[in-house]
């Protein structure tokens, strides 16, 4: 079995090491897909994740993409000679426990697409409680799905019993403030949010957009090969 790793990536220099170590021994190739301009706002300063991929060895496709769901395509495109595509963005996380349960269920799968069973969510240095209800895609044949609205895709899927780890808001002021400058819901987030939610570090109802879908903190407890990337910012 074939495997292909697709991430998204802009202004990910800190993670995007961190990310290729992980992944590298478990798929065929990892394909950054780097965007040379962001999907909302003005590029401020100069993106080096592009660089610092290919000097790792990744395979590396650099564009102007209009929006996520275009980019995402991108990625599907390039693995058409692959049974899989993994889908997960410089911030999220398998365990070796669940990679392993993942690979053997994709071996007999029936379904061409599939989402995760859990999402755990990070915040600075906790967890988000309760854990979020929202599934990510994690897994799809090349040869037949399609993204059709960011990370939606245009056929039915499965369920694959994995937890994925989202480090999404595990980053420093300077990496938050780009994320949602840059972010694809850029235009739809709470004013003022980074100035009165962020860096006054409140510990509930946290979310820039939906702030109860991010509703409180608890100590974060991570598998040991995960720790040992030291995520945090």
């Amino acid at each position: 079995m074939k495997l292909a790793l697709e991430t998204l990536a802009f202004r990910e220099e800190r993670l995007i090491p961190k990310f290729i170590q992980h992944y590298q021994d478990k798929v065929d190739e990892i394909i950054v897909l780097s965007s040379t301009k962001p999907w909302q706002g003005e590029i401020t300063k100069p993106d080096l994740t592009a660089n610092i991929a290919q000097s790792l060895g990744t395979t590396v496709i650099a564009y102007p993409w209009k929006d996520e769901t275009e980019q995402r395509n991108a990625g599907v495109d390039y693995a058409m000679d692959y049974d899989w595509l993994i889908v997960v963005d410089p911030d999220e996380y398998i365990s070796d426990k669940d990679w392993v349960r993942m690979y053997e269920c994709l071996e007999a799968a029936e379904a061409p697409a599939y989402i995760v069973e859990h999402q755990r969510v990070f915040w600075k240095h906790k967890e988000v409680f309760p854990h979020s209800d929202y599934q990510q895609l994690i897994a799809l044949r090349p040869k037949e799905v399609r993204f059709v609205d960011k990370r939606v895709v245009n056929t039915l899927y499965g369920t694959l019993p994995v937890d994925l780890l989202h480090f999404s808001w595990s980053r420093t002021d300077e990496e938050v403030l780009s994320k949602i400058q840059h972010y694809s819901h850029a235009d739809e987030l709470i004013s003022n949010w980074y100035e009165e939610v962020w860096l006054k570090d409140r510990k509930t109802n946290l979310h820039p957009k939906d702030p109860e879908v991010l509703a409180a903190l608890i100590d974060a407890k991570l598998p040991p090969e995960i720790e040992a990337l030291n995520l945090w910012p």
